[in-house]
Protein backbone atom coordinates (compact mmCIF):
# COMPACT_ATOMS: atom_id res chain seq x y z
CA UNK A 1 0.00 0.00 0.00
CA UNK A 2 1.88 3.64 -0.93
CA UNK A 3 1.20 6.57 1.26
CA UNK A 4 0.47 9.91 -0.01
CA UNK A 5 2.77 13.13 -0.83
CA UNK A 6 1.13 16.27 -0.92
CA UNK A 7 4.27 18.59 -1.94
CA UNK A 8 3.98 22.52 -1.23
CA UNK A 9 6.79 24.38 -2.95
CA UNK A 10 5.39 27.81 -0.80
CA UNK A 11 3.04 28.91 1.71
CA UNK A 12 -0.02 30.31 -0.83
CA UNK A 13 -0.77 26.68 -1.07
CA UNK A 14 -1.14 25.30 2.31
CA UNK A 15 -4.42 25.74 3.20
CA UNK A 16 -5.42 23.69 0.52
CA UNK A 17 -3.00 21.45 0.78
CA UNK A 18 -4.51 20.39 4.67
CA UNK A 19 -7.72 20.52 2.94
CA UNK A 20 -6.58 17.48 0.69
CA UNK A 21 -5.15 16.01 3.78
CA UNK A 22 -8.39 16.25 5.79
CA UNK A 23 -10.56 14.66 2.70
CA UNK A 24 -7.90 11.68 2.01
CA UNK A 25 -7.08 10.96 5.92
CA UNK A 26 -3.62 8.89 5.04
CA UNK A 27 -1.90 11.50 3.56
CA UNK A 28 1.13 13.98 4.84
CA UNK A 29 2.01 17.71 3.82
CA UNK A 30 5.63 17.92 2.90
CA UNK A 31 7.08 21.92 2.74
CA UNK A 32 10.28 22.95 1.69
CA UNK A 33 12.15 24.21 4.17
CA UNK A 34 12.60 28.13 5.05
CA UNK A 35 9.82 28.76 2.33
CA UNK A 36 6.85 26.70 3.78
CA UNK A 37 5.75 26.72 7.25
CA UNK A 38 3.32 24.51 9.54
CA UNK A 39 3.71 21.08 7.81
CA UNK A 40 4.47 17.71 8.63
CA UNK A 41 7.82 16.95 6.56
CA UNK A 42 10.54 19.19 5.56
CA UNK A 43 12.63 18.84 2.48
CA UNK A 44 15.37 20.99 1.09
CA UNK A 45 15.83 19.74 -2.49
CA UNK A 46 12.63 19.46 -4.53
CA UNK A 47 13.80 17.28 -7.08
CA UNK A 48 15.60 14.67 -5.33
CA UNK A 49 12.39 14.18 -2.88
CA UNK A 50 10.38 13.99 -5.64
CA UNK A 51 12.32 11.05 -7.01
CA UNK A 52 12.87 9.31 -4.19
CA UNK A 53 9.13 9.13 -3.03
CA UNK A 54 8.14 8.04 -6.73
CA UNK A 55 10.93 5.12 -6.28
CA UNK A 56 8.96 4.21 -3.17
CA UNK A 57 5.61 4.30 -4.90
CA UNK A 58 4.16 6.96 -3.10
CA UNK A 59 1.10 8.98 -4.84
CA UNK A 60 2.57 12.50 -5.43
CA UNK A 61 0.02 15.42 -4.99
CA UNK A 62 2.34 18.40 -6.35
CA UNK A 63 0.86 21.98 -5.31
CA UNK A 64 2.98 23.60 -7.83
CA UNK A 65 3.49 24.01 -11.23
CA UNK A 66 3.19 20.70 -13.48
CA UNK A 67 6.65 21.51 -15.65
CA UNK A 68 8.35 20.92 -11.80
CA UNK A 69 6.79 17.46 -11.52
CA UNK A 70 7.49 16.83 -14.97
CA UNK A 71 11.23 17.77 -15.16
CA UNK A 72 12.19 16.29 -11.76
CA UNK A 73 10.33 12.72 -12.41
CA UNK A 74 11.16 12.59 -16.01
CA UNK A 75 14.54 10.56 -15.73
CA UNK A 76 12.67 7.93 -13.25
CA UNK A 77 9.81 7.21 -15.62
CA UNK A 78 9.87 3.55 -16.46
CA UNK A 79 6.57 1.27 -17.23
CA UNK A 80 3.20 2.92 -17.09
CA UNK A 81 1.46 0.02 -15.60
CA UNK A 82 3.86 0.69 -12.33
CA UNK A 83 3.71 3.90 -12.10
CA UNK A 84 1.89 5.95 -8.36
CA UNK A 85 -0.02 8.31 -9.32
CA UNK A 86 1.21 12.28 -9.39
CA UNK A 87 -0.71 15.12 -9.97
CA UNK A 88 -0.49 18.57 -10.38
CA UNK A 89 -3.08 21.04 -8.31
CA UNK A 90 -3.14 24.71 -8.61
CA UNK A 91 -2.51 26.32 -5.13
CA UNK A 92 -5.92 27.98 -4.65
CA UNK A 93 -7.33 24.16 -6.02
CA UNK A 94 -9.08 25.14 -8.60
CA UNK A 95 -7.22 22.68 -11.39
CA UNK A 96 -6.30 19.64 -11.00
CA UNK A 97 -3.77 17.54 -13.63
CA UNK A 98 -3.59 13.92 -13.22
CA UNK A 99 0.20 13.62 -15.07
CA UNK A 100 0.95 9.87 -14.15
CA UNK A 101 -0.42 6.69 -12.88
CA UNK A 102 -3.59 6.41 -15.18
CA UNK A 103 -3.78 2.93 -14.73
CA UNK A 104 -3.12 2.83 -11.00
CA UNK A 105 -5.70 6.16 -9.97
CA UNK A 106 -4.81 9.18 -10.87
CA UNK A 107 -7.70 9.85 -13.00
CA UNK A 108 -10.25 8.86 -10.31
CA UNK A 109 -7.87 10.30 -7.33
CA UNK A 110 -8.08 14.29 -10.00
CA UNK A 111 -12.06 13.87 -9.78
CA UNK A 112 -12.44 13.29 -6.27
CA UNK A 113 -9.92 16.31 -5.78
CA UNK A 114 -12.25 18.26 -8.05
CA UNK A 115 -15.46 17.64 -6.10
CA UNK A 116 -13.31 18.67 -2.77
CA UNK A 117 -11.80 21.78 -4.04
CA UNK A 118 -14.46 22.46 -5.56
CA UNK A 119 -11.99 22.83 -8.92
CA UNK A 120 -11.93 21.24 -11.97
CA UNK A 121 -10.24 17.94 -12.53
CA UNK A 122 -8.15 18.18 -16.56
CA UNK A 123 -8.20 14.47 -17.56
CA UNK A 124 -6.70 14.07 -20.97
CA UNK A 125 -6.84 10.16 -21.56
CA UNK A 126 -9.67 10.00 -24.14
CA UNK A 127 -11.41 7.03 -22.76
CA UNK A 128 -11.36 8.39 -18.81
CA UNK A 129 -12.49 11.91 -19.70
CA UNK A 130 -15.71 10.45 -21.98
CA UNK A 131 -16.90 7.50 -19.93
CA UNK A 132 -15.43 8.04 -16.75
CA UNK A 133 -13.29 4.78 -16.31
CA UNK A 134 -10.01 3.67 -18.28
CA UNK A 135 -11.14 0.01 -19.95
CA UNK A 136 -7.35 -1.39 -19.87
CA UNK A 137 -7.44 -0.42 -15.73
CA UNK A 138 -10.48 -2.23 -14.27
CA UNK A 139 -11.89 -1.81 -10.37
CA UNK A 140 -10.50 -4.36 -7.69
CA UNK A 141 -12.06 -7.62 -8.00
CA UNK A 142 -11.85 -7.53 -11.97
CA UNK A 143 -8.72 -9.03 -14.31
CA UNK A 144 -8.22 -7.71 -17.78
CA UNK A 145 -7.19 -10.81 -19.85
CA UNK A 146 -6.18 -9.02 -23.13
CA UNK A 147 -4.83 -5.49 -22.40
CA UNK A 148 -2.96 -4.83 -25.33
CA UNK A 149 -6.16 -4.90 -27.05
CA UNK A 150 -7.47 -2.18 -24.59
CA UNK A 151 -6.42 1.04 -26.95
CA UNK A 152 -8.00 -0.27 -30.29
CA UNK A 153 -11.42 -1.16 -28.90
CA UNK A 154 -11.30 2.50 -26.62
CA UNK A 155 -10.37 4.02 -30.11
CA UNK A 156 -13.63 2.01 -31.63
CA UNK A 157 -16.03 3.40 -28.96
CA UNK A 158 -14.44 6.59 -29.12
CA UNK A 159 -15.09 6.39 -33.04
CA UNK A 160 -18.68 5.96 -32.36
CA UNK A 161 -19.69 2.27 -31.86
CA UNK A 162 -21.38 0.72 -28.90
CA UNK A 163 -20.62 -1.84 -26.82
CA UNK A 164 -22.48 -5.51 -25.68
CA UNK A 165 -21.77 -6.41 -22.25
CA UNK A 166 -21.57 -10.01 -21.58
CA UNK A 167 -22.06 -10.61 -18.10
CA UNK A 168 -22.64 -9.09 -14.77
CA UNK A 169 -20.49 -5.53 -14.94
CA UNK A 170 -22.01 -3.36 -12.32
CA UNK A 171 -19.08 -0.80 -12.90
CA UNK A 172 -19.51 -0.63 -16.12
CA UNK A 173 -23.50 0.49 -15.86
CA UNK A 174 -21.99 3.47 -13.56
CA UNK A 175 -20.16 4.19 -16.21
CA UNK A 176 -21.08 6.69 -19.71
CA UNK A 177 -19.63 3.83 -21.96
CA UNK A 178 -22.07 3.48 -25.35
CA UNK A 179 -23.91 0.56 -24.63
CA UNK A 180 -26.27 -1.80 -26.64
CA UNK A 181 -27.78 -5.38 -26.96
CA UNK A 182 -26.73 -5.80 -30.74
CA UNK A 183 -23.56 -3.48 -30.08
CA UNK A 184 -20.38 -4.53 -32.15
CA UNK A 185 -17.88 -4.76 -29.34
CA UNK A 186 -18.59 -7.14 -26.94
CA UNK A 187 -17.04 -6.69 -23.59
CA UNK A 188 -17.30 -9.98 -21.63
CA UNK A 189 -17.34 -10.78 -17.52
CA UNK A 190 -16.96 -14.13 -17.47
CA UNK A 191 -14.76 -16.62 -14.55
CA UNK A 192 -14.47 -19.34 -17.09
CA UNK A 193 -11.04 -19.71 -19.40
CA UNK A 194 -12.00 -19.29 -23.16
CA UNK A 195 -10.06 -17.03 -25.81
CA UNK A 196 -11.08 -13.02 -25.61
CA UNK A 197 -14.10 -11.83 -28.44
CA UNK A 198 -12.90 -10.57 -31.06
CA UNK A 199 -12.84 -7.37 -31.35
CA UNK A 200 -13.66 -6.98 -27.76
CA UNK A 201 -12.41 -6.90 -24.46
CA UNK A 202 -12.44 -10.44 -21.62
CA UNK A 203 -12.70 -9.48 -18.06
CA UNK A 204 -12.45 -12.04 -15.36
CA UNK A 205 -14.23 -11.40 -12.62
CA UNK A 206 -12.30 -12.72 -9.13
CA UNK A 207 -15.45 -14.64 -8.31
CA UNK A 208 -13.55 -18.08 -7.96
CA UNK A 209 -13.43 -19.88 -4.29
CA UNK A 210 -11.72 -22.75 -3.39
CA UNK A 211 -12.90 -24.35 -0.30
CA UNK A 212 -9.94 -26.29 1.84
CA UNK A 213 -11.29 -28.37 4.43
CA UNK A 214 -8.15 -29.13 6.43
CA UNK A 215 -6.01 -31.13 3.86
CA UNK A 216 -2.73 -29.76 4.95
CA UNK A 217 -0.65 -30.27 1.48
CA UNK A 218 -2.85 -28.30 -0.67
CA UNK A 219 -0.63 -26.07 -3.14
CA UNK A 220 -0.15 -24.69 -6.17
CA UNK A 221 -0.96 -28.02 -8.28
CA UNK A 222 -3.71 -28.94 -6.39
CA UNK A 223 -5.48 -25.89 -7.12
CA UNK A 224 -4.47 -25.24 -10.54
CA UNK A 225 -5.86 -28.67 -11.08
CA UNK A 226 -9.60 -28.01 -9.88
CA UNK A 227 -9.57 -25.03 -11.68
CA UNK A 228 -8.47 -26.44 -15.16
CA UNK A 229 -11.50 -29.29 -14.32
CA UNK A 230 -14.29 -26.30 -13.45
CA UNK A 231 -12.76 -24.82 -16.68
CA UNK A 232 -12.28 -21.70 -14.41
CA UNK A 233 -9.67 -18.93 -15.26
CA UNK A 234 -6.81 -19.09 -12.89
CA UNK A 235 -7.25 -14.95 -12.78
CA UNK A 236 -10.54 -15.59 -11.44
CA UNK A 237 -9.19 -17.10 -8.21
CA UNK A 238 -10.60 -14.90 -5.72
CA UNK A 239 -10.30 -16.26 -2.31
CA UNK A 240 -8.90 -20.00 -0.42
CA UNK A 241 -11.33 -20.05 2.11
CA UNK A 242 -10.43 -22.59 5.35
CA UNK A 243 -12.51 -23.49 8.42
CA UNK A 244 -11.46 -21.06 11.42
CA UNK A 245 -9.07 -22.23 13.41
CA UNK A 246 -6.81 -23.70 10.53
CA UNK A 247 -3.10 -22.55 9.91
CA UNK A 248 -2.23 -22.27 6.46
CA UNK A 249 0.47 -24.09 5.85
CA UNK A 250 3.43 -22.61 3.64
CA UNK A 251 2.20 -24.27 0.11
CA UNK A 252 -1.02 -22.38 0.67
CA UNK A 253 0.20 -19.44 1.50
CA UNK A 254 2.66 -19.19 -1.57
CA UNK A 255 -0.48 -20.37 -3.82
CA UNK A 256 -2.63 -17.65 -2.85
CA UNK A 257 0.12 -15.13 -3.07
CA UNK A 258 0.97 -16.23 -6.52
CA UNK A 259 -3.15 -16.68 -7.09
CA UNK A 260 -2.66 -12.84 -6.36
CA UNK A 261 -5.94 -13.98 -4.18
CA UNK A 262 -7.11 -14.16 0.03
CA UNK A 263 -7.06 -16.57 2.54
CA UNK A 264 -10.12 -16.39 4.22
CA UNK A 265 -11.73 -18.23 7.08
CA UNK A 266 -15.23 -19.63 7.94
CA UNK A 267 -16.46 -20.59 11.31
CA UNK A 268 -17.95 -23.89 10.37
CA UNK A 269 -17.85 -27.39 12.05
CA UNK A 270 -17.00 -30.12 9.76
CA UNK A 271 -17.39 -30.14 6.00
CA UNK A 272 -18.05 -26.45 4.58
CA UNK A 273 -20.35 -25.95 2.01
CA UNK A 274 -19.86 -23.94 -0.48
CA UNK A 275 -24.00 -23.83 -0.83
CA UNK A 276 -23.76 -21.86 3.49
CA UNK A 277 -21.49 -19.30 2.03
CA UNK A 278 -23.98 -18.28 -1.11
CA UNK A 279 -21.31 -19.91 -4.12
CA UNK A 280 -22.07 -22.69 -5.86
CA UNK A 281 -19.47 -25.46 -6.21
CA UNK A 282 -18.63 -26.31 -9.79
CA UNK A 283 -16.14 -28.84 -9.63
CA UNK A 284 -13.67 -31.11 -6.89
CA UNK A 285 -10.12 -32.04 -6.57
CA UNK A 286 -8.15 -33.81 -4.39
CA UNK A 287 -9.60 -32.36 -1.06
CA UNK A 288 -10.09 -28.74 -2.85
CA UNK A 289 -14.19 -27.97 -3.76
CA UNK A 290 -14.00 -24.79 -6.26
CA UNK A 291 -17.16 -23.11 -6.37
CA UNK A 292 -18.48 -19.69 -7.89
CA UNK A 293 -19.85 -16.74 -6.21
CA UNK A 294 -22.08 -14.13 -7.67
CA UNK A 295 -19.82 -10.86 -7.61
CA UNK A 296 -15.95 -10.60 -6.70
CA UNK A 297 -17.72 -8.43 -3.43
CA UNK A 298 -19.27 -11.06 -2.26
CA UNK A 299 -16.16 -13.27 -1.47
CA UNK A 300 -14.71 -10.08 -0.10
CA UNK A 301 -16.88 -10.15 2.87
CA UNK A 302 -16.98 -13.93 3.52
CA UNK A 303 -15.82 -15.29 6.76
CA UNK A 304 -12.52 -12.80 8.20
CA UNK A 305 -9.31 -12.48 6.21
CA UNK A 306 -6.06 -13.25 6.96
CA UNK A 307 -4.97 -11.33 10.21
CA UNK A 308 -1.76 -9.46 10.22
CA UNK A 309 0.71 -8.03 12.33
CA UNK A 310 3.03 -6.10 12.01
CA UNK A 311 6.31 -5.39 14.78
CA UNK A 312 7.10 -1.81 13.13
CA UNK A 313 9.76 0.15 14.30
CA UNK A 314 9.63 4.35 14.41
CA UNK A 315 12.84 5.49 14.68
CA UNK A 316 14.01 7.53 17.23
CA UNK A 317 11.39 9.87 17.46
CA UNK A 318 11.41 12.41 14.37
CA UNK A 319 9.37 11.25 11.24
CA UNK A 320 11.79 11.77 8.89
CA UNK A 321 13.32 8.83 10.30
CA UNK A 322 10.26 6.51 9.93
CA UNK A 323 11.06 4.24 6.64
CA UNK A 324 8.62 4.21 3.89
CA UNK A 325 8.11 0.33 4.63
CA UNK A 326 7.35 1.50 8.05
CA UNK A 327 4.67 4.26 7.17
CA UNK A 328 2.72 1.88 4.50
CA UNK A 329 1.78 -0.48 7.46
CA UNK A 330 1.04 2.02 9.77
CA UNK A 331 -1.40 3.19 7.10
CA UNK A 332 -2.87 0.45 6.31
CA UNK A 333 -3.48 -0.42 9.74
CA UNK A 334 -6.73 -1.13 11.08
CA UNK A 335 -5.05 -1.00 14.93
CA UNK A 336 -1.84 0.27 16.65
CA UNK A 337 -0.64 -1.60 19.04
CA UNK A 338 2.09 0.00 21.84
CA UNK A 339 3.40 1.95 24.92
CA UNK A 340 1.65 5.10 25.18
CA UNK A 341 5.05 7.55 24.66
CA UNK A 342 5.31 5.84 21.84
CA UNK A 343 1.75 5.88 20.15
CA UNK A 344 2.20 9.67 20.68
CA UNK A 345 5.08 9.60 18.30
CA UNK A 346 3.16 7.35 15.24
CA UNK A 347 1.27 9.92 12.83
CA UNK A 348 -2.38 10.10 12.02
CA UNK A 349 -2.47 8.13 9.01
CA UNK A 350 -5.63 7.76 8.34
CA UNK A 351 -9.10 8.12 9.69
CA UNK A 352 -10.50 5.15 12.13
CA UNK A 353 -7.83 3.25 13.24
CA UNK A 354 -8.22 2.33 17.37
CA UNK A 355 -5.22 2.92 19.32
CA UNK A 356 -4.69 0.44 22.02
CA UNK A 357 -1.87 2.43 24.20
CA UNK A 358 -0.32 0.06 27.59
CA UNK A 359 2.31 0.96 29.88
CA UNK A 360 6.33 0.05 29.65
CA UNK A 361 6.47 -2.91 31.33
CA UNK A 362 4.16 -5.09 29.97
CA UNK A 363 5.72 -6.13 26.83
CA UNK A 364 4.64 -9.56 26.87
CA UNK A 365 0.87 -8.85 27.39
CA UNK A 366 1.22 -6.31 24.82
CA UNK A 367 2.30 -8.73 22.46
CA UNK A 368 -0.83 -11.25 23.32
CA UNK A 369 -3.16 -7.76 22.67
CA UNK A 370 -1.90 -7.44 19.03
CA UNK A 371 -1.43 -10.98 18.26
CA UNK A 372 -5.32 -11.26 19.74
CA UNK A 373 -6.98 -8.87 17.30
CA UNK A 374 -4.87 -10.22 14.37
CA UNK A 375 -6.36 -13.26 14.78
CA UNK A 376 -9.64 -11.71 14.25
CA UNK A 377 -8.55 -11.01 10.85
CA UNK A 378 -7.79 -7.27 11.52
CA UNK A 379 -4.55 -5.51 10.15
CA UNK A 380 -2.47 -4.67 13.09
CA UNK A 381 0.75 -2.36 14.19
CA UNK A 382 2.51 -3.21 17.13
CA UNK A 383 5.02 -0.01 17.24
CA UNK A 384 8.55 -0.05 19.10
CA UNK A 385 11.21 3.16 18.53
CA UNK A 386 14.12 2.83 16.89
CA UNK A 387 14.42 -0.84 15.47
CA UNK A 388 12.02 -3.19 17.02
CA UNK A 389 14.49 -5.91 16.93
CA UNK A 390 16.80 -4.26 19.02
CA UNK A 391 15.78 -4.32 22.59
CA UNK A 392 12.17 -4.08 21.88
CA UNK A 393 9.00 -5.60 20.73
CA UNK A 394 9.77 -7.96 18.37
CA UNK A 395 11.57 -10.26 20.54
CA UNK A 396 8.88 -10.53 22.86
CA UNK A 397 6.19 -11.13 19.95
CA UNK A 398 8.95 -14.21 18.67
CA UNK A 399 9.00 -15.18 22.63
CA UNK A 400 4.75 -15.55 22.63
CA UNK A 401 4.55 -17.15 19.54
CA UNK A 402 7.06 -20.28 20.92
CA UNK A 403 5.54 -20.42 23.86
CA UNK A 404 2.18 -20.60 22.50
CA UNK A 405 2.51 -21.93 19.01
CA UNK A 406 -1.05 -22.68 18.54
CA UNK A 407 -2.89 -19.50 20.01
CA UNK A 408 -2.97 -17.60 17.07
CA UNK A 409 -3.57 -19.49 13.67
CA UNK A 410 -4.87 -18.06 10.44
CA UNK A 411 -2.34 -15.12 10.85
CA UNK A 412 0.50 -13.12 9.33
CA UNK A 413 3.75 -11.95 11.60
CA UNK A 414 5.99 -9.46 9.88
CA UNK A 415 8.90 -7.11 11.68
CA UNK A 416 9.33 -4.03 9.65
CA UNK A 417 12.75 -2.44 10.35
CA UNK A 418 14.02 1.04 11.72
CA UNK A 419 16.65 3.36 12.31
CA UNK A 420 17.77 2.85 15.80
CA UNK A 421 19.02 5.34 18.09
CA UNK A 422 22.57 4.30 17.63
CA UNK A 423 22.49 4.79 14.18
CA UNK A 424 21.07 7.96 14.82
CA UNK A 425 23.35 9.35 16.91
CA UNK A 426 26.76 8.13 15.42
CA UNK A 427 25.07 9.47 12.05
CA UNK A 428 24.99 13.19 13.69
CA UNK A 429 28.52 13.12 14.86
CA UNK A 430 29.80 10.93 11.06
CA UNK A 431 30.72 7.04 11.68
CA UNK A 432 31.81 6.53 15.15
CA UNK A 433 30.60 2.72 14.01
CA UNK A 434 32.34 2.65 11.40
CA UNK A 435 33.96 -0.66 12.37
CA UNK A 436 33.42 -3.26 14.64
CA UNK A 437 30.78 -2.68 17.34
CA UNK A 438 28.70 -4.47 19.37
CA UNK A 439 25.25 -3.33 21.61
CA UNK A 440 24.71 -3.48 25.47
CA UNK A 441 21.90 -2.72 27.96
CA UNK A 442 22.54 -1.69 31.00
CA UNK A 443 19.06 -2.42 32.02
CA UNK A 444 19.15 -5.32 35.17
CA UNK A 445 15.33 -5.80 34.76
CA UNK A 446 15.51 -8.36 32.66
CA UNK A 447 18.85 -9.79 32.84
CA UNK A 448 21.61 -10.16 35.87
CA UNK A 449 24.04 -7.20 36.34
CA UNK A 450 26.49 -10.06 36.28
CA UNK A 451 26.02 -10.86 32.62
CA UNK A 452 26.17 -7.36 31.76
CA UNK A 453 29.35 -6.63 33.76
CA UNK A 454 31.29 -10.16 32.00
CA UNK A 455 29.51 -8.49 28.35
CA UNK A 456 30.79 -5.00 29.35
CA UNK A 457 34.39 -6.96 30.10
CA UNK A 458 34.73 -8.85 27.62
CA UNK A 459 33.55 -5.86 24.57
CA UNK A 460 36.07 -3.56 26.68
CA UNK A 461 39.06 -6.12 25.93
CA UNK A 462 38.37 -7.00 22.19
CA UNK A 463 38.40 -3.12 21.46
CA UNK A 464 34.81 -3.11 19.88
CA UNK A 465 33.04 0.19 19.91
CA UNK A 466 30.45 -0.36 22.58
CA UNK A 467 27.12 1.73 21.95
CA UNK A 468 24.96 1.60 25.29
CA UNK A 469 21.40 1.48 25.48
CA UNK A 470 19.20 2.17 28.77
CA UNK A 471 22.57 3.74 30.73
CA UNK A 472 20.48 4.91 33.54
CA UNK A 473 17.03 5.79 35.29
CA UNK A 474 15.45 8.01 37.76
CA UNK A 475 15.92 4.99 40.57
CA UNK A 476 19.09 2.62 38.32
CA UNK A 477 22.06 5.53 38.66
CA UNK A 478 25.07 3.17 40.32
CA UNK A 479 24.91 1.01 36.89
CA UNK A 480 26.49 3.41 34.52
CA UNK A 481 29.32 4.54 37.38
CA UNK A 482 30.18 0.42 37.29
CA UNK A 483 30.08 1.12 33.27
CA UNK A 484 32.26 3.57 33.18
CA UNK A 485 34.69 2.30 35.56
CA UNK A 486 34.68 -1.05 33.76
CA UNK A 487 35.59 0.77 30.64
CA UNK A 488 37.98 3.12 31.83
CA UNK A 489 39.68 -0.31 33.17
CA UNK A 490 40.41 -1.36 30.15
CA UNK A 491 40.26 2.22 27.56
CA UNK A 492 42.40 5.12 27.64
CA UNK A 493 40.68 8.01 29.53
CA UNK A 494 40.79 10.08 26.13
CA UNK A 495 38.41 7.04 24.40
CA UNK A 496 35.86 9.12 22.85
CA UNK A 497 32.33 8.97 23.95
CA UNK A 498 29.46 10.36 22.12
CA UNK A 499 26.48 11.04 24.10
CA UNK A 500 23.03 11.46 21.69
CA UNK A 501 20.18 13.01 23.85
CA UNK A 502 16.01 13.09 23.32
CA UNK A 503 17.47 11.64 19.62
CA UNK A 504 14.63 13.03 16.79
CA UNK A 505 12.37 14.26 19.69
CA UNK A 506 12.33 17.84 21.01
CA UNK A 507 15.54 18.95 22.64
CA UNK A 508 17.87 16.28 20.76
CA UNK A 509 21.21 16.90 21.67
CA UNK A 510 24.44 14.98 20.45
CA UNK A 511 28.38 15.57 22.01
CA UNK A 512 31.40 13.86 21.82
CA UNK A 513 33.13 13.96 24.75
CA UNK A 514 36.15 11.89 26.71
CA UNK A 515 35.30 9.14 28.68
CA UNK A 516 37.18 10.60 32.07
CA UNK A 517 34.98 13.80 30.95
CA UNK A 518 31.31 11.92 30.48
CA UNK A 519 29.05 13.85 32.63
CA UNK A 520 26.76 10.93 34.39
CA UNK A 521 24.62 13.18 36.36
CA UNK A 522 23.14 14.06 32.59
CA UNK A 523 22.14 10.75 31.27
CA UNK A 524 18.91 8.97 31.21
CA UNK A 525 16.59 6.65 29.51
CA UNK A 526 16.28 9.25 26.63
CA UNK A 527 20.22 8.63 26.16
CA UNK A 528 22.26 6.25 24.34
CA UNK A 529 26.01 6.16 24.28
CA UNK A 530 28.57 5.25 21.90
CA UNK A 531 31.98 4.61 22.78
CA UNK A 532 35.10 4.42 20.82
CA UNK A 533 37.38 1.78 20.10
CA UNK A 534 41.39 2.68 20.60
CA UNK A 535 40.90 3.29 16.85
CA UNK A 536 37.50 5.61 17.22
CA UNK A 537 39.07 9.50 16.18
CA UNK A 538 37.03 12.84 16.65
CA UNK A 539 38.40 15.48 14.62
CA UNK A 540 37.45 19.06 13.71
CA UNK A 541 35.31 18.57 10.40
CA UNK A 542 34.20 21.75 8.12
CA UNK A 543 33.03 24.99 9.41
CA UNK A 544 34.80 23.77 12.89
CA UNK A 545 32.00 20.88 13.62
CA UNK A 546 33.32 17.78 15.43
CA UNK A 547 33.20 14.86 13.46
CA UNK A 548 34.28 11.41 14.85
CA UNK A 549 34.69 8.37 13.25
CA UNK A 550 36.00 4.69 13.83
CA UNK A 551 38.66 3.78 10.56
CA UNK A 552 37.73 0.38 8.84
CA UNK A 553 41.55 -0.51 8.77
CA UNK A 554 43.83 -1.20 11.44
CA UNK A 555 46.63 -0.28 9.06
Amino acid sequence: MSHTAIVLLSNPGLDTARRIKAALGDAEIWGLQNRVHGTDRQFTETAVTLQRLYGEGATIIGLCAAGILIRSLAPSLTDKRGEPPVLAVSDNGHAIVPLLGGLTGANELARRLAAVLSGEAAITASGSRRYGLQLESPPAGYVLANPEDAKAVTATLLGGASARIEGKAPWLDKSDLPVDANGPVPIRMSPYRGAPPAGGLLYHPRTAAAFVNGAPAIGMDELRAALAIGDIADQALGAIVLPEGTEPAPPLRQAAASFGCAIRFLTADGEMEPASAGCVAVSERSGVILALADTPEDLSSLGRPLGRLAVVGLGPGDQAFLTGEARDALAAADDLVGYATYLDLVPKLRPGQRRHPSGNRVELDRARQALDLAAKGRQVVLVSSGDPGIFAMAAAVMEVLETEPKAWPGIDVEVVPGISAMQAAAARVGAPLGHDFCVVSLSDIRKPWEAIERRLTAAAKADFVIAIYNPASKTRRDQIVRARDILLHHRPQETPVIVGHNLGRDGESVAAVTLQDLDLDTIDMRTVLIVGSSRSRVFDGPGGRPLAYSPRSYD
